[in-house]
């Protein structure tokens, strides 16, 4: 877990930080870090995530999209499409989830831009309710 960084978490609120650098995904409470959740954000050059700031908008559940589906999915803004934060992508077949990129997170990015993370994650950050809170994600750098 890396430390805190100066100057972008506020000493005070829920905050969240996307490091693209590091690929985590940091929930903080009072400027404390409560928990650092593997990531995988947008692949450089293809569907490279942005750097943003801003606030967590609604709770859009289970999409469909690529020919894949996502669980617990945050909308963060649009940027040649909707940036979310979700699971991770899944085909269904026979009722059974077959998760795809487990191995890129917190490793390197491997999305079309939104922030994928592990279901455990996922269904942790849903009950800590985002909706709201402010978040930045850094630029990419390698």
């Amino acid at each position: 877990v890396k430390e805190r960084r100066t100057g972008l978490v506020p000493d005070e609120g829920r905050f969240l930080l996307v490091d693209q650098g590091i690929q985590q995904l940091q929930v903080y409470e009072d400027g404390v870090l409560v928990r650092a959740i593997p990531c995988s954000t947008g692949i450089p050059g293809l569907y490279q995530t942005p750097a943003w700031s801003g606030t967590v908008g609604e709770y859009w559940g289970t999409f469909f999209a690529e020919g894949l589906y996502a669980d617990d999915a945050w909308f963060l803004f649009q940027h040649g499409g909707n940036i979310l934060i979700h699971s991770l992508p899944y085909t269904l077949e026979a009722g059974t989830r077959f998760y795809e990129g487990e191995e890129a997170l917190g490793k390197h990015p491997s999305s079309h831009g939104c922030i994928r993370i592990h279901p455990e994650d996922a269904r942790w950050l849903k009950a800590w309710n985002p909706a709201g809170v402010p978040i930045v994600i850094t630029p990419w750098t390698p």
